[in-house]
């Protein structure tokens, strides 16, 4: 991870993982994911913005296969070494993001999950509809969206608390 990398996300690839468990929010969310997503056994699902793999890890034993995506390359060597010692053979990790998900096949399935806000927060509305215009592009049967998200403008970082939640 570049230090530019740890500066954006302020913590490593263990600590994001720990509070994620840690996280009764996020819990309900992947809960919420795994159980109502139409995901068939069959199909190729894209998780972009894979992070640390935790998503992508949980889906490999509902589908043929899962392409994670993330433009972090440390984040992605982690989840890479936790599918190996997990012993999951169906998950790849590559680099790749909503704008260019770096994605060759056919797919049935993108989801994104705590990742899509990225968009949001770097760009407003106009980066976030060009994020899930590349979502779209893939031509999937189906995006799932699991996240918690705040829209609307801040002149304070206190605002944020104060933002309408998705």
């Amino acid at each position: 991870m570049t230090n530019t990398e740890r500066d954006y996300h302020g913590y490593t690839p263990m600590d994001y993982d720990a509070d994620s468990e840690a996280d009764e929010v996020y819990q309900r969310c992947l809960s919420s994911l795994l159980t109502h997503a139409p995901i068939g056994r069959d199909d190729t699902v894209v998780d972009i913005g894979t992070g640390t793999g935790i998503v992508a890890l949980e889906l490999a034993s509902k589908c043929d296969h899962v392409l994670g995506r993330d433009i972090y390359d440390e984040w992605l060597q982690y989840a890479r070494e936790k599918a190996e010692r997990r012993s999951i053979e169906n998950v790849s990790f590559d680099h790749g993001s909503f704008r260019e998900p770096n994605i060759e096949e056919s797919v049935n399935v993108v989801v994104a999950s705590y990742a899509l806000y990225m968009a949001y927060d770097e760009g407003s509305e106009d980066e976030l509809r060009t994020a899930i215009d590349g979502l779209v592009a893939l031509n999937p049967r189906c995006i799932v969206v699991a996240d918690k998200m705040r829209f609307g403008p801040t002149q304070t970082p206190n605002d944020w608390s104060r933002r309408k939640t998705v």
